[in-house]
């Protein structure tokens, strides 16, 4: 069952201890653990993923899970869902990203270009605060492919 968009906390908590190097392993308040680090050009031990990295599939999920949540209300069937994210960052400090696309590769027999084209345009114009906070300093941009039954995600 789906729980009302009403029980999403308004404060969000994330524990960061340092373990060596780079390396920082993340706990958040829903108890889960990330590791983070740099490459070792960077000066870390390639350990964990960037934070960049991190921001990149925060977004995808968000947004994947907006568009799982909204395709299950409409009663389709989805039976496949992959999401290829690629940032482009400034070239001057602090890096930050200026555009990111994303593709959303989708399985299911019943889903049409109009289930995802609404879906993706609710969760990132209303529902996803990842993509409400980037949108504000970069380009987002989004494109899919719909793969009827019997094409194995």
């Amino acid at each position: 069952m789906i729980r009302p968009y009403t029980k999403i906390p308004k404060t969000v908590d994330i524990k960061l201890e340092w373990q060596d190097g780079l390396k920082f392993v993340s706990t958040t308040g829903s108890k889960h653990e990330l590791i983070l680090d740099a490459s070792q050009d960077h000066g870390g031990n390639d350990l964990g993923a960037r934070p960049m990295e991190a921001m990149l599939s925060a977004l995808g999920s968000c947004t994947g899970m907006d568009l799982a949540t909204i395709l299950k209300k409409k009663k389709r069937q989805l039976e496949g869902l992959r999401i290829n994210l690629h940032g482009q960052r400034a070239p001057t400090h602090p890096h930050v990203f200026e555009n990111i696309s994303m593709e959303y590769l989708i399985w299911g027999p019943d889903i049409t270009d109009e289930d995802v084209q609404w879906a993706l345009n609710l969760s990132l114009d209303k529902y996803c605060s990842i993509a409400a906070m980037l949108k504000k300093c970069c380009n987002l941009n989004f494109k899919w492919r719909i793969n009827k039954k019997g094409e194995r995600p």
